[in-house]
């Protein structure tokens, strides 16, 4: 049985210490990029708890049909990192999830007390750019 209670915390694209760096690797003839992003991540008092970072990628496969590939993980200072994995379809080549649409996949790696823990991660973007993430572990 898993002693981990839930994890919440949000981050947002508006924060000054969002980074992204974006390398395109093909324009023509079907769009090709790859990002990488780093961002504290906050609990609900507003204190940094940790990061998020991930590389990303973009492929076109049809007129205005990109896959987009977000491999995330955060670390939670002091406790180690969770890592998880988004896939979804976009019309234009952006790595940004769906406003107002709630994300949810499986745990596929952790590290320090997240080493060999199962669970979901649900991810709620809403459209001012803050990510409401909670992380449940299954018992």
């Amino acid at each position: 049985m898993s002693s981990l209670h839930p994890l919440s915390f949000y981050f947002t694209t508006k924060d000054t210490n969002f980074k992204i760096n974006t390398i395109v690797v093909q324009d023509i003839p079907r769009y090709i990029s790859h990002s990488f992003v780093e961002t504290p991540i906050y609990d609900f008092t507003d204190t940094k708890i940790g990061y998020k970072v991930s590389d990303d990628y973009i492929q076109q496969v049809d007129k205005n049909k990109y896959i987009v590939r977000l491999n995330n993980t955060y670390y939670i200072e002091g406790k180690g990192s969770i890592s998880w994995l988004y896939i979804f379809e976009n019309n234009l080549p952006k790595i940004y999830y769906p406003d107002n649409v709630e994300l949810s996949s499986t745990i596929i790696s952790g590290t320090g007390d997240y080493f060999d823990k199962t669970g979901t991660v649900t991810l709620f973007p809403k459209p001012d750019g803050y990510r409401l993430v909670t992380i449940s572990f299954t018992p």
